[in-house]
């Protein structure tokens, strides 16, 4: 078999274990989220201080896309706008106890994920899948 087609199925294979791994997330208690939803949720707990504006530029998407699915956040008492005290006009978000209990459920989805992984791959093979996974995301093919 030629390098080009075990590269399109070692990509292929990738991808269908990925899927898996979202299907796992959005099951059991994280079923009635969408990824997107879980990606902002992840992103607000790991910064401190995150805005509207930063989600969208992180993302390279519309302001009001990001908007639109902060509110729904909201409404669903996940997320809440605290306005800055330095700023009055801007309005930072922050997860609520219940979103805090989202993203604990989230992790521990992701742990367990890499609990298998690490059982697979030894230190060293896990080093390089890194490098490798750093390196074809950062070419932005």
């Amino acid at each position: 078999m030629n390098q080009e087609l075990e590269l399109v199925e070692a990509i292929d294979k990738l991808s269908g274990l990925t899927q898996t791994f979202q299907t796992q997330l959005l099951s059991g208690d994280l079923k009635e989220y969408t990824l997107r939803q879980l990606y902002y949720i992840e992103l607000i707990n790991k910064h401190q201080v995150i805005g509207v504006s930063e989600i969208a530029k992180m993302l390279d998407v519309q302001k009001s896309t990001v908007s639109i699915a902060i509110n729904q956040l909201i409404d669903r008492g996940i997320i809440t706008k605290v306005q800055s005290n330095t700023d009055k006009r801007f309005y930072f978000l922050e997860l609520t106890p219940k979103g805090k209990d989202i993203m604990k459920t989230h992790m521990k989805v992701h742990r367990d994920a890499i609990k298998q992984i690490l059982k697979i791959l030894d230190k060293e093979e896990v080093d390089i899948f890194i490098k490798i996974v750093n390196k074809i995301t950062a070419s932005k093919l």
